[in-house]
């Protein structure tokens, strides 16, 4: 079953959504799984955004491509 996670960069405060295996949030979030190990599926962009709460145009700006 997939959730949709909402975020809201920390720098410019734009909304981003991101969907993942419901399972998979819950092994990173709370089982201590590495965000690679629980996402496979999503890019270094997105499993950032995630960690971090740091939009993609954001992060592009912070360390650059």
């Amino acid at each position: 079953m997939k959730i949709t996670i909402d975020l809201t960069c920390q720098f410019c405060g734009n909304a981003h959504s991101i969907e993942v295996e419901r399972n998979d949030y819950f092994d990173w979030q709370f089982g201590g799984m590495l965000a690679q190990n629980a996402f496979p599926y999503l890019n270094p962009i997105e499993r950032e955004q995630l960690i971090s709460r740091v939009c993609p145009k954001c992060q592009e700006k912070i360390f650059g491509e």
